[in-house]
């Protein structure tokens, strides 16, 4: 992160699922680094449950070592399933009990919005126009 985040600044720790896949992962880094652009006032942190590195729990650690005083914890997940309901809040409550100095928020799922819907129909719409070979509609489900 670059030097020029406050001190006392707000962190955001953006929490995601992980994924064995590469691609997977490197797409989350992207949305990650995405958000540090549009949020230049914040010191912007990622990190995974399982299965990719950093853990989310690396990802905190660094916010509080670069001076964070308030940390934001969004989950990138789409709904409010076990991981959401259970293993973060487990993990940053963890955190947050063992920093009493730093006051930890936790965000809401991503859940299911016009928005979303609007940007998968897009990226569905481009991959279809992609296709060498296209799919009649009444044949895809």
């Amino acid at each position: 992160m670059a030097d020029s985040v406050p001190t006392d600044s707000l962190g955001v720790m953006i929490c995601g699922h992980g994924s064995r896949s590469v691609a997977a992962v490197e797409e989350f880094h992207a949305v990650s680094r995405h958000l540090r652009k549009r949020l230049p006032e914040c010191d912007v942190e990622s990190g995974f449950l399982e299965f990719a590195r950093p853990v989310i729990r690396t990802g905190l650690e660094a916010l509080k070592a670069r001076g964070a005083k308030r940390i934001v914890c969004l989950p990138g997940m789409l709904f409010a399933a076990g991981h959401v309901k259970n293993d973060l809040p487990s993990e940053i409550n963890a955190f947050a009990a063992e920093n009493p100095q730093i006051a930890v928020s936790f965000g809401r799922e991503l859940a299911i919005d016009t928005k979303l819907l609007r940007a998968a129909s897009a990226r569905i719409a481009a991959a279809e126009a992609a296709c060498e070979r296209q799919v009649p509609a009444r044949k895809r489900c």
